[in-house]
């Protein structure tokens, strides 16, 4: 629809709507008059209730003046048809129009409300009528006074007044009242029904019966008072409307209590009770709204207090103490709920639950309190401890104001609780920043632009300077070309970023000394994440910084020599392998071992060696460069690091070989220690490397390869890596292996070869040990032995191997034929030096349960000389047990002879490098008579290993060696060929047996 055409369209209905009020109080003010002069009293103009006044003065406070048109002419209308000239009526009609108009601005002008929720509405809405009637009575009156109507105008004025006050007092409320929707929303059908009928009853009974006394009256007054109070505006008004009708109507026809004979008399009576009963009605609804809206104001104001309370931070609350000392709760915001976790409806009657659970350390200081403040009157605050019903502690505030009520002789406390919980936290906070503030650590605080703001006495302690001299001044900074400008820039840029920065600074004192501090910066920022401060906590770290020395130099540097120790060697070794990487030029580690150390240690003391071992320090130190490193490894090791020699592998070679000889010469030389001249020297082990194609790991396991090399090859040389020496300890590492395995998987056998006296009698054997491996068979033990020993196995297996003996000597010991057998077992140097070596025997012995002088040990020649005095000790003890001994391979040593005097040996046995070329050799046969001659003098047996051929046997026979060993007779053999041989019968076995020659 076009705008135009819509308003058009509004414009008509708003035409039609003023069209239609116009009609609609034209014929509602016609129709109420025509009823009005259905009543007339003294004139047809004049009633005795005029009730279009009252449908006007509704009509202008509700639509405005402009009704006063069908006011006018209604008004004019009805005065025409009541036969009264045309002027006449056009005054009384201007008087009808003006009086409502007068009394709807008087009241417009006071903010007249409509519902009557004052009584100073209903006192104006009276004057106001009273005065606006005034007009109209006054004009109309004039009106029917001139042309002659009656003779009494002043009673005339005042029945005219009268009457339009009573169209007014009726009808105008009742108007209002329909306009407003004045039935209640609660009103109680059952109740109005019965009111209805009440009503009609009581008014027949006072207005419609016969000689009704004017007392019964009041009965209506009670009726309109009752619909007043329970049924709203509404029904007060038609009950007024309706109760006066009712008087109205019987009193014209003669009834009721205002009947009289003076017609004049009962109107006066109707308009007295027409106003009482309006009066009343307006007075009691306009009470009962001031008291409503009192107590919706009350109630407003108490939610208004209520939601302030609940917003409060702590609990509001009212509660009283009686005179028997009861409480109760008068008022109690709803944060008790959360707060003493009990509702306002469990707490009433009996405020004391809310003590119950007041902390056992604070009750009884609360109830003193509560007690004298009760007594005295007097506000009283206090902090205590409630306890949650979950066990958890809140600390709560107590602000409380006593009030004595007089009437009742009881107390009214005004309370405001608050909990502090968080504030006792936040004290404690502050305390403990307080102490931490003042703490051993120096702490500053600054604002964003570095100026101090504060210090503790640990800042000043240590920098000795005061509060005075530092505040709103510049942090001091030392500057140095370790802490540059760009040093600095790098700490602010931390704590831009992460608000945090912590390391190491040097600072200045007050007298200009500087020390290290180990400092924590952290920066401070605003909600919109701007800095506004930094803190610093610094500690003095002269002291620790020593310390750290300390441990450094113990940590990567030898104690004794101060050289550099396997740590850092290694951590050394492993940045020149990745330099390395990046150069093509040849390194080279040097292993350095001090040969014969151990025999000045052992001799001289280890102080002796201490001094040795500095010394040869010194001397390897001036032998390199200052890029190279010497280290030392522990005990008499060394290692030497050349670096960056050249990059052609053969000058290399001779760049290192020239240094490494450089270093063995210089070993070589005599060192002055105390009182004495040693003469040392070393052996050298020699690695070349290049690139990163190696690890520190293989580096240490070639050089020292190398230097094994040079220990074996006499000591005192040097010797360059080779692969196939590699290859050779790979082997070695592999045996060592198969060892392990083979001694947890019993792959060792003991062989034995037979011992012959010179009549052909057997009197023992010596058990060998041999080794079957499973995949590569028979082992030698010339292969074998020696690394057993280098690693220490010699010992598990030389236990076995004794074990094994007495086992097989207590089964020939269960045989006569074979008790007399002695069993010959080697021990090594290693297993004999062992602590337990005498108590390990000892046991075995005593285990098996043999004839200790059955069994015999034999000993080497460098065994038994290592160390004479615990080897003779160690060989006593046996001794006493019955356990033999024999030195074997008598003669290949270079010991003195006169160490034979102090051992307990029971025998010398002749090694088989002199038997074997005794019949060519004169050497040999002049070294065997002197053996022998030397154990016949010295009371032992001696026994010649090696026995091959007759003239062996027979030399030595003819030179008083009468027991042999040797292929002669037997080659060693398992157990089963040896039991064979014994019991005569060797036929099942290959082994070499050749018989005595009979003619011996």
């Amino acid at each position: 629809m076009p705008p135009q055409v819509f308003q058009n369209t509004q414009a008509n209905i708003s035409r039609l709507h003023f069209s239609l009020r116009l009609f609609l109080v034209f014929c509602a003010f016609f129709l109420a008059g025509g009823i009005s002069l259905n009543f007339p009293f003294m004139t047809p103009n004049l009633t005795l209730i005029w009730l279009p006044s009252g449908i006007a003065l509704v009509a202008l406070l509700r639509w405005g003046f402009v009704m006063c048109i069908p006011i006018f002419l209604a008004a004019l209308s009805l005065n025409v048809i009541t036969d009264v000239a045309l002027y006449g009526s056009s005054v009384m009609a201007l008087g009808n129009t003006l009086a409502p108009a007068a009394i709807a601005w008087y009241l417009n002008k006071k903010h007249f409300s409509v519902h009557f929720p004052r009584r100073e509405d209903v006192l104006r809405f009276f004057v106001g009528s009273a005065i606006g009637m005034s007009i109209s009575a006054s004009l109309g009156c004039f009106i029917l006074w001139h042309s002659g109507n009656f003779e009494q105008p002043k009673f005339a004025w005042i029945s005219w007044w009268a009457g339009d006050m009573a169209g007014i007092l009726l009808l105008a409320p009742l108007l209002f009242a329909l306009h407003r929707g004045g039935i209640r929303t609660k009103l109680i059908y059952e109740e109005s029904l019965i009111f209805v009928c009440f009503f009609a009853v009581s008014h027949w009974l006072i207005f419609l019966t016969k000689n009704s006394p004017l007392q019964l009256t009041f009965i209506a007054m009670a009726v309109m008072i009752w619909a007043a109070i329970r049924l709203g505006n509404l029904f007060t008004a038609i009950t007024v409307l309706g109760s006066c009708a009712f008087a109205i109507i019987a009193t014209y026809n003669g009834r009721g209590p205002f009947q009289s004979l003076d017609p004049t008399e009962s109107s006066i009576i109707i308009w007295l009770y027409i106003g009482t009963m309006s009066m009343t009605a307006l007075l009691i609804n306009a009470l009962q709204s001031e008291r409503t809206q009192a107590s919706n104001e009350l109630k407003d104001s108490f939610d208004r207090i209520n939601k302030v309370a609940s917003r409060l931070p702590g609990v509001v609350m009212q509660y009283r103490i009686h005179r028997d000392r009861t409480t109760s709760i008068l008022y109690a915001s709803d944060a008790i709920e959360t707060m003493f976790e009990l509702s306002v409806e469990e707490i009433r009657l009996n405020a004391s639950i809310l003590v119950t659970r007041i902390d056992s350390a604070d009750k009884k200081t609360f109830l003193q309190n509560h007690e004298y403040a009760t007594k005295h009157l007097s506000p009283y605050q206090m902090e205590f401890r409630y306890q949650r019903r979950d066990g958890s502690i809140r600390w709560l505030f107590l602000d409380a104001l006593p009030e004595l009520e007089s009437a009742e002789g009881s107390t009214l406390w005004h309370c405001f609780i608050s909990d502090i919980t968080e504030r006792k936290i936040a004290e404690q906070d502050l305390r403990v920043a307080a102490i931490t503030f003042e703490s051993q650590e120096g702490i500053f605080v600054t604002d964003n632009y570095w100026r101090v703001l504060r210090i503790n006495q640990a800042y000043a302690r240590i920098t000795g300077f005061d509060m005075h001299e530092l505040v709103d001044k510049p942090l001091p900074m030392l500057v140095t070309p370790q802490q540059d400008e760009e040093f600095f820039n790098k700490i602010y840029q931390s704590l831009d970023q992460h608000r945090f920065w912590q390391g190491e600074l040097w600072a200045a004192r007050k007298d200009g000394d500087t020390f290290p501090q180990m400092i924590t910066l952290t920066a401070i920022a605003n909600d919109s994440g701007m800095i506004t401060n930094y803190i610093g906590s610094f500690t003095d770290i002269s002291r620790h910084k020593g310390y750290e020395d300390e441990i450094l130099n113990l940590a990567f540097y030898d104690p004794l020599t101060h050289l550099p120790n396997r740590r850092l060697l290694m951590d050394r070794l492993q940045h020149l392998i990745a330099i390395n990487q990046r150069d093509e030029s040849y390194s080279a580690i040097l292993f350095i071992d001090l040969d014969n150390f151990k025999t000045l240690n052992d001799t001289r003391g280890h102080d002796a060696g201490d001094l040795l071992l500095v010394e040869a320090a010194q001397r390897l130190q001036t032998c390199v460069r200052e890029s190279d490193t010497v280290a030392r490894l522990g005990g008499d090791e060394f290692v030497v690091v050349l670096q960056a020699l050249s990059h052609d592998r053969n000058e290399a070679v001779m760049q290192a070989d020239k240094i490494a000889e450089k270093i063995r010469l210089l070993l070589n030389e005599p060192y002055q220690i105390t009182d004495f001249i040693h003469h040392g020297a070393g052996s050298i082990g020699v690695c070349l490397f290049q690139g990163g194609d190696v690890t520190v790991k293989d580096l240490f396991k070639r050089a020292d390869t190398a230097m094994y090399e040079a220990k074996t090859s006499g000591r005192n040389a040097v010797r360059f890596f080779d692969p196939a020496m590699q290859a050779v300890l790979v082997v070695k590492m592999m045996l060592e292996s198969n060892l392990r395995v083979a001694l947890a998987l019993e792959q060792f056998q003991l062989y034995y070869q037979i011992q012959v006296d010179a009549d052909g009698n057997v009197i023992g054997a010596e058990a060998l040990l041999r080794w079957i491996h499973p995949d590569r068979g028979f082992i030698s033990p010339l292969e074998f032995i020696p690394v057993a020993e280098q690693t220490g196995l010699i010992i598990p297996i030389g236990t076995w191997v004794l074990e094994t003996a007495c086992n097989q000597l207590k089964k020939w010991g269960r045989n006569p034929k074979t008790a007399h057998l002695s069993l010959a077992v080697n021990v090594s140097a290693k297993q004999f030096q062992q602590s337990n070596f005498v108590e390990t025997v000892t046991e075995i012995v005593r285990l098996h349960n043999i004839n200790p002088s059955r069994l015999k040990i034999e000993l080497t020649e460098s065994t038994i000389l290592d160390n004479v005095d615990a080897t003779t000790e160690k060989m006593q003890q046996l001794k006493k047990l019955g356990i033999a001994f024999s030195m074997d391979d008598f003669g290949t040593g270079y010991s003195s002879l006169a160490y034979l005097q102090k051992l307990p040996l029971n025998q010398l046995k002749i090694d088989q490098s002199f038997v074997r070329d005794l019949n060519d050799d004169e050497n040999d046969a002049t070294i065997v008579r002197a053996i022998i001659s030397l154990g016949l003098n010295l009371g032992l047996d001696v026994i010649a290993e090696g026995v091959e051929t007759v003239a062996q046997r027979r030399f030595l026979i003819d030179h008083n060696c009468l027991t042999f060993q040797g292929y002669l007779y037997s080659k060693p053999i398992p157990i089963e060929g040896l039991d064979a041989l014994l019991a005569g019968d060797s036929s099942d076995h290959q082994f070499l047996l050749t018989a005595p020659d009979p003619d011996e």
